[in-house]
């Protein structure tokens, strides 16, 4: 009996090992089956985020083909795109990026499309893991006629600022101080410099201005330059370090020669004020594209013959288009992001911004041409005579006095091709780097570290282009 009941609690034993060994495999069955599920799951995040990974970088590719595309064209305006693929990246931890380009025109316009194509690849493979597609319209702009013009009150650089495109007139002085240069070796300019800013003095009187008789109206800085065709009138020196040359197709400083007083652009103020068809206040949130306004946004459009009373302000994310000449009687600020178009239903005809107060502009605010490549005009009328913005004509001290305070002031890296800013009494100030059409003003003052470039000045030698318009047409 001992041995039965022995035997029996063995077989129990056995029993109950049993079942445990089964239950131990079953859920070893199933955390392992957990763990693959895991394991499969964790694998296609991992692949959803690797290709994101890649469709981030195809777009930035394609991103990468535009840019280098504009900046052909700006090179030279007959380019038509990269037909061959070209390698933007090819590394190990990136894969490989390469874009491809399209250029064409818009019939009956000044503009064109550009379609660039960006393609990822895994590291050595050449199957495609990504594609991504981005469109945009550029405009070519170019300004006629001189980039820089100044009256008696003559033209200053400071700091590394450079002037790149020419012609240069100056009916005053130059002084260049710091590493400010006109011209380059490569592409001289032609400067003339009438020395017309005499009697000197801070109450020079009802002659002013007339040609001075003597003196070299050029000063220079040891490290700075000017390249180029130099007309001069009186000016007999090429600088504490010979600094003004021909460079490599002009004759450098011309000796005798007398450089031609040139009348500043003028504007009949007047007659565009008698036009005006449509008045509101400057802050009128029909007209004030800083503010926001349901349904449209940030976004207007002003009519042509327009007068804004008090001052206008163009910020924030501000979205206007102008399709004719505009009054301001108080100052026009225009920054932050905005971006004002010209209408093309205005074709070649310039519209005209007319401000009796300060125009500043600065932030990374753009303006952009119309498809014929026609831009903006603006003119600060403001003077310290007692006529005010109405004045018609200065001379002696009220035109000394005036072309002291600055009216127009540019600053950052402007991106202005075809607009023409004028300071028509007073001093113009132009900071930063960028393009810009053309600029004229009592006084020119120009600073910064930066080049700016007026008009026709890449070596395209025909049009500036800018990206107005961009779609991404595949998500």
């Amino acid at each position: 009996m001992i041995h039965r009941y022995r035997s029996n609690d063995k077989a129990a034993g056995g029993s109950q090992d049993g079942y445990l060994l089964v239950t131990v495999l079953a859920i070893s069955v199933i955390f392992g089956v957990i763990g693959l599920a895991l394991m499969s799951s964790a694998s296609s995040q991992f692949r959803l985020s690797s290709d994101d990974y890649y469709a981030n970088d195809a777009l930035y590719v394609a991103e990468a083909g535009i840019e280098q595309s504009v900046h052909q064209l700006n090179q030279d305006s007959t380019f038509t795109g990269y037909g061959t693929a070209q390698q933007f990246f090819n590394n190990s931890t990136q894969g490989t990026g390469t874009f491809t380009t399209t250029v064409a025109n818009i019939p009956s316009s000044n503009a064109k499309t550009i379609t660039s194509v960006g393609r990822t690849y895994r590291y050595g493979s050449s199957t495609v893991v990504s594609t991504k597609t981005i469109k945009v319209t550029v405009v070519g702009t170019q300004s006629n006629g001189s980039s820089v013009v100044t009256g008696p009150g003559g033209l200053i650089l400071t700091g590394s600022a450079t002037i790149t495109n020419g012609p240069v007139y100056v009916n005053g002085s130059i002084n260049l101080s710091g590493a400010a240069a006109i011209g380059t070796n490569q592409q001289p300019l032609s400067v003339n410099v009438a020395d017309e800013m005499c009697p000197t003095g801070a109450n020079p009187g009802p002659t002013y201005p007339q040609v001075c008789t003597s003196g070299n109206p050029i000063t220079m800085a040891y490290s700075t330059h000017i390249y180029g065709t130099v007309c001069a009138t009186n000016q007999t020196s090429t600088g504490p370090n010979n600094n003004i040359t021909g460079g490599s197709t002009g004759q450098g400083l011309v000796a005798g020669c007398v450089a031609p007083v040139v009348a500043p652009p003028t504007y009949d103020r007047a007659s565009q004020i008698a036009a005006v068809t449509t008045t509101a206040a400057g802050n009128n949130i029909n007209y004030d594209c800083s503010q926001w306004q349901n349904p449209n946004g940030f976004t207007r459009t002003w009519p042509a013959n327009l007068e804004l009373t008090g001052n206008v302000n163009m910020t924030s994310s501000c979205n206007l288009t102008i399709t004719g000449n505009v009054y301001i009687t108080g100052n026009l600020t225009i920054g932050g992001a905005a971006t004002i178009r010209v209408a093309d239903s205005v074709g070649t005809t310039q519209p005209v911004i007319v401000v009796d107060g300060t125009i500043t502009v600065n932030g990374s605010a753009s303006m952009i041409a119309n498809s014929s490549g026609t831009g903006i005009k603006l003119i600060s009328f403001k003077s310290s005579a007692s006529c005010g913005s109405a004045c018609t004509s200065l001379s002696g001290n009220d035109l000394y006095n005036s072309q002291s305070q600055t009216t127009v002031n540019i600053g950052g890296a402007v991106n202005l091709p075809g607009m023409v800013f004028q300071s028509y009494w007073g001093t113009l100030a132009l900071g930063g780097s960028g393009h810009v059409g053309a600029i004229a003003g009592q006084v020119i003052n120009m600073s910064g570290a930066g080049t700016v470039i007026f008009g026709t000045t890449l070596s395209s030698g025909t049009q500036t282009w800018t990206i107005t318009s961009y779609q991404q047409p595949n998500g």
